[in-house]
């Protein structure tokens, strides 16, 4: 562990993405820096240097020897040709092909209570069972979101022409850095490698059916298009955040506030969607799970987004994200 915090970030600028490491806002290419470490026969190798997600499968030991770096950056010792000009960096999602996407729905009770009043529910039963959160008889919903769908923290969101009701959700994301199978609550966090800011996009007219009453809910058409989970900008190591039911998570669209939460709200914490998810399937490094929306989304006042629009989405200390929101061009 190191007294100098830092965050990770995959950039590319003009060539292919990099890892590079962010200590306040001076950044520095990770690879680079690792060779000027070890020349001094430093510490232990680091294991997938070139990508976040190659560091997250040997992440414990991975961690350390960043933190021996941070501390080598923080002397004067880094060569300073091997600093990145972050003004001219662009940002890609800071895990690459992910092996699992994994979100919650329906996790704060403001945002179930809004998606109960904009009609979700259907009978008075539903709508009593949609409020029950007595985890006795409710365990955590969770489903899968295709990692194709990820995109930069400052890259566009594209609406596809078949959807006109494309909603927004400020998320809290973490990346799993220890496999894992049927993890206990209490030992949860330990599988967490780090956090990241995310937007859950949502196309809420593919969401829930009208054309298949029977079925009623498509959680891939509703949440998998194209440029639907903007995220990061920044890889911020669990060691750096002391508690994360004390980040804020805000969302504007067009300068107006629409979400403003804690993660604290959480109907069901981090700690037990790591236990229910991994009851269903083997957590493995890299994996991510998104962690649920707290309340004013645009679908409970029955506003949604529109080419043209601007949506900053941040949660506290893990960097902000701003992307523009544009109209698919189908050709032809």
């Amino acid at each position: 562990m190191t007294d100098t915090p830092f965050k990770l970030a995959t950039i590319y600028s003009g060539h292919a993405p990099f890892v590079a490491m962010i200590i306040d806002d001076r950044g520095w290419g990770l690879d680079g820096l690792y060779k000027a470490w070890r020349q001094g026969k430093r510490g232990g190798a680091l294991v997938g240097v070139t990508s976040i997600r190659l560091l997250l499968n040997d992440w414990d030991p991975n961690f350390e020897a960043l933190c021996a770096m941070a501390d080598f950056v923080v002397a004067g010792n880094a060569p300073p040709e091997l600093e990145v000009d972050m003004s001219a960096a662009c940002y890609a999602p800071p895990i690459q092909n992910p092996g699992k996407m994994m979100y919650a729905a329906a996790n704060y009770g403001g945002h179930i209570r809004e998606m109960v009043e904009a009609g979700t529910a259907k009978t008075e039963a539903e709508r009593e069972s949609m409020l029950d959160r007595d985890k006795a008889r409710v365990r955590p919903y969770s489903f899968l979101k295709a990692a194709s769908a990820l995109s930069g923290a400052y890259d566009d969101i594209v609406i596809p022409p078949d959807t006109t009701r494309v909603d927004w959700e400020v998320e809290l994301a973490l990346a799993i850095g220890r496999s894992g199978k049927r993890v206990a609550a209490e030992r949860a966090l330990d599988h967490v490698a780090g956090y990241m800011t995310t937007n859950d996009v949502s196309a809420r007219d593919w969401n829930m059916r009208e054309d298949w009453p029977t079925l009623r809910t498509d959680w891939f058409g509703g949440k998998s298009h194209d440029t639907f989970a903007p995220m990061g900008p920044y890889f911020v190591p669990r060691a750096f955040v002391p508690d994360y039911r004390d980040l804020r998570l805000t969302l504007k669209v067009s300068g107006e506030t629409k979400q403003d939460g804690v993660a604290g709200e959480m109907v069901f914490s981090v700690e037990e969607q790591i236990e229910h998810c991994s009851t269903l399937i083997t957590l493995d490094p890299g994996d991510i799970i998104s962690t649920g929306t707290p309340e004013g989304v645009g679908h409970g006042a029955g506003t949604y987004l529109q080419a043209g629009d601007v949506v900053e989405t941040e949660v506290e200390g893990l960097g902000a994200q701003r992307n523009n929101v544009v109209a698919e061009v189908v050709d032809g």
